[in-house]
């Protein structure tokens, strides 16, 4: 009789996670380098945001044929069409953004959403209030303050686009959570990629050209990265913990900074990284406690934990 494989070490599949976010947020980036590029040759914010939708639904297309209509399943349409809105809000905002502002300080801004989303689940989920979850955010706050410095560089629209879409996305994150309690990831990909797509296109259709046979690769690519990305990064959450997972995320800015600087002669103030590394500081914190918890209310009984509906209010 064949002896069952021995597990793999918890070391080397941490080592693999690591890897696989590093590689995922780097092709995120390259993402974000192609569409500034697109943009700097002419094609409008919306119809880059149409078209990366468009072709990471098309990316998507062997999971729709093995799951059929199955997967589109759910009893929360509701919940999946505002969810589609908020995000492709925050889609249009990131674009039209990356038109203005140096990626690497979008990239920094966007770190932002974890804290906006911290302070939705306690006004909105009900999520209890604890004195760390608001100094994570004050700590947050600061950071985004150091990087836009406001009174001593006029706050442009740029700036103003960024902080709108990370309150999206924060919104996001919050409807996600809520989803996965009663959705399964496939049907909530599938929803997000429909959605996405139809809603782009209806501002996309006010500025419609149809771009030439180059810009359409680079859309192509767009959309097509954008989706491996996604998959890698959820083999990386699959495999590895989250406390060694999610601030390894953060290495976007690095890429970042790099993409910004071979395609477009970018530098980073030495605000962007200063004001980074203090939201990173908060946003790590903020990790770290909610992990706290939830390995708390595991160990607890279900029963212990009573009245909680899939909102998650009590």
């Amino acid at each position: 009789m064949t002896p069952a494989p021995a597990p793999e070490p918890r070391a080397a599949r941490n080592a693999r996670a690591i890897m696989l976010m590093v590689l995922s947020v780097a092709m995120l980036s390259l993402v974000d380098g192609i569409a500034k590029l697109v943009a700097a040759d002419g094609l409008h914010p919306f119809m880059i945001a149409f078209f990366r939708n468009l072709f990471g639904m098309l990316a998507m297309a062997p999971f729709f044929l093995r799951t059929g209509l199955a997967g589109l399943r759910t009893t929360r349409l509701p919940m999946h069409l505002g969810r589609g809105a908020l995000h492709a809000t925050a889609m249009l905002c990131w674009f039209t953004a990356l038109t203005l502002v140096p990626l690497a300080e979008a990239t920094s801004i966007s770190f932002m959403s974890p804290v906006f989303a911290s302070i939705g689940a306690v006004l909105i989920l009900g999520e209890r209030s604890r004195p760390i979850r608001w100094a994570s955010v004050a700590i947050g706050f600061t950071g985004m303050l150091i990087i836009i410095r406001p009174g001593v560089i006029d706050m442009n629209l740029g700036a103003t686009l960024l902080i709108t879409g990370a309150v999206c996305m924060a919104g996001v994150k919050l409807m996600v959570k809520s989803l996965s309690r009663t959705d399964s990831p496939e049907t909530i990909v599938a929803y997000m990629s429909i959605t996405l797509t139809l809603y782009t296109l209806v501002p996309a259709l006010f500025v419609w050209e149809w771009p030439g046979a180059r810009l359409l690769s680079m859309l192509a690519a767009m959309g097509a990265l954008g989706t491996a990305a996604h998959v890698v990064q959820t083999y990386s959450y699959r495999d590895g913990e989250v406390t060694l997972v999610e601030p390894t995320g953060y290495i976007r800015l690095v890429w970042a900074a790099a993409v910004g600087f071979i395609l477009f002669a970018e530098v980073p103030e030495i605000w962007t990284w200063a004001g980074t590394a203090v939201i990173i500081f908060g946003a790590t914190l903020l990790l770290r406690e909610e992990i706290r918890i939830a390995r708390a209310a595991r160990r607890q009984k279900p029963s212990s934990v009573p009245g909680l509906d899939v909102e998650g209010r009590p």
